[in-house]
């Protein structure tokens, strides 16, 4: 390794370096959105990671910058570490780089970019795999379109997965497997977009990150029975959450792998301040019901049930919102708004004996700030 790019890689304020000033070459603002994107994106070189925690979904209204924003942090890293692909369909998805056609293929500490991705891909069997499986080689089987026999497609490896949307509604399921990411829709992130013209990229910065490695990571016991004490236990999800944050401590460390100490030749050790700069970026990316952006339909439900001192009917909801949508087409915006665990159901019989359903908003959705971290002490 050269000497400049020695000095850049043992730099302490390395990640202020890359993603406050290098990042901004190409992609103004969009502090948060980046630093979530950047960390996901080393944590493909995390080998101890768990498959879900470095997935990333940019949800956000059209013309926000989202492409753009993924796409900026992507050309920091070398071309072979990245596919993109637009509005891939279910299919084609199933078949990228089997095992059959390419038998030596590992999507281990890759990434692939989804543009505008759709519900049928992001639930679709081998996006479940890619983002939640355990399994070296995973086994997909597949109906095929003619005949209705099964097709057996062997993948190996997780890759990290980035997607943007604009109209995807995630589910629980989704937000456990996806860091959720919304972009800065402000006037003044308008304003510096019309600053100045792009930038390439240093040189001498992508060939430092080029230079970086795959490692295990080690987080000592006492920083990890401090990471466990402070974290919050009060919700199932958190179980998951939790193994999320230390995978984002593990990512911050590899990032800077040439200032860490070593357990052995595989293995790095964190320290408390990867802890201090992951759990900002965790903070960002956590996502409950209440950090997904909403269709307007959607939005006016919520705010009829935010003035309501009591949970409302269907028929109730129907009438404070205006009439903008027939009754028989607002159910199904209550039910994915139930689904998603925005809203509860509440279920009473009536006079009659009849079941009669009442909407209200759900303690998740109405909790904006779930928990704050501390800095290790």
């Amino acid at each position: 390794m050269d000497a400049e790019t020695e000095t850049l890689l043992t730099f302490p304020n390395l990640w202020d370096e890359i993603v406050l000033d290098e990042l901004d070459k190409k992609h103004k603002g969009d502090i948060q959105a980046k630093e979530i994107l950047f960390l996901c994106a080393i944590g493909r070189k995390v080998k101890n990671k768990n498959p879900y925690s470095f997935n990333v979904l940019v949800l956000d209204k059209s013309s926000s910058g989202k492409d753009n924003c993924v796409g900026s942090v992507l050309k920091l890293f070398p071309r072979e570490d990245y596919e993109t692909y637009g509005r891939i369909s279910a299919r084609a998805l199933n078949y990228l780089h089997s095992l059959d056609n390419e038998p030596n293929y590992n999507y281990d500490g890759k990434i692939i970019y989804l543009k505008e991705i759709t519900d049928e891909i992001l639930n679709n069997e081998v996006m479940r795999e890619f983002t939640s499986g355990e399994e070296e080689i995973s086994k997909i089987a597949i109906t095929r379109q003619k005949g209705g026999s099964i097709d057996v497609k062997e993948i190996r490896g997780h890759p990290c997965v980035f997607t943007t949307s604009a109209t995807t509604l995630p589910t629980e399921e989704t937000r456990n497997r996806f860091n959720i990411v919304k972009m800065d829709l402000s006037e003044e992130q308008t304003r510096r977009t019309f600053i100045r013209e792009k930038e390439n990229y240093s040189e001498k910065v992508l060939k430092a990150i080029s230079q970086e490695k795959m490692y295990s990571v080690e987080i000592p016991k006492e920083l990890f029975n401090f990471i466990l004490k402070v974290f919050p236990i009060n919700k199932v999800r958190y179980r998951r959450d939790f193994q999320r944050l230390l995978d984002f401590v593990r990512a911050v460390c590899v990032l800077h792998q040439f200032q860490r100490d070593k357990q052995d030749s595989e293995t790095l050790i964190a320290e408390p301040r990867d802890y201090d700069r992951a759990k900002d970026v965790f903070m960002n990316a956590f996502s409950s019901s209440a950090s997904v952006p909403l269709k307007d339909i959607d939005d006016r439900i919520v705010k009829a049930l935010e003035k309501s001192e009591k949970p409302l009917s269907a028929k109730q909801i129907h009438n404070e919102i205006g009439g903008v949508i027939t009754l028989r087409n607002l159910y199904p915006h209550l039910n994915h708004l139930v689904l998603t665990e925005i809203l509860n159901e509440l279920t009473e019989r009536d006079v009659f004996n009849n079941i009669k359903t009442n909407y209200v908003l759900s303690e998740e959705f109405k909790d904006k700030k779930p928990f704050i971290l501390p800095n290790y002490e």
